[in-house]
């Protein structure tokens, strides 16, 4: 169960139009193709890596506003790449880490998101074309599914 590459960074942004304008024109980075999620954002892609936006109340600090300083961080978690999603998911349960995973058929993508021991949520991505012949991913639900929720 190896960890492979960087998959993407998420922002968080307070004005879409801008952080476009700058990833798009200052950065040169290439806008792609994004799922259509309950909340506003964007992706652009910088070679094998994405960088993911998003705004609206989903890019809100918990005090409910676009404040961020040291202690609180615009970046919202760390996604790689990984593979054997259902070892993966039982290391979680193992070791009663927070956790949670998700399915996206669409984009033949299964996820497990786990937190870290400082409150860091790492983004586990699995290639559900490469992973091993007979694995279960996500149960199939397209669909957040708790393993032991974040606190």
């Amino acid at each position: 169960m190896p960890l492979l590459d960087l998959h993407h960074v998420a922002i968080k942004s307070k004005n879409l139009a801008e952080t476009e304008k700058f990833y798009a024109k200052v950065l040169g980075m290439k806008k792609v193709v994004r799922p259509k999620f309950a909340f506003p954002g964007l992706w652009f892609e910088m070679g094998e890596t994405m960088f993911h936006f998003y705004g609206g109340d989903a890019a809100k600090t918990h005090a409910g506003n676009y404040k961020y300083n040291q202690n609180l961080s615009p970046v919202d978690h760390i996604a790689l790449k990984a593979k054997g999603f259902d070892e993966m998911k039982e290391v979680c349960k193992k070791y009663r880490c927070n956790w949670r995973q998700f399915d996206i058929p669409d984009f033949k993508l299964w996820q497990l998101f786990v937190l870290d021991p400082s409150g860091v949520i790492i983004e586990l991505n699995f290639d559900v074309t490469k992973e091993p012949r007979g694995s279960k991913g996500p149960n199939g639900h397209n669909k957040f599914i708790a393993g032991r929720p974040f606190k």
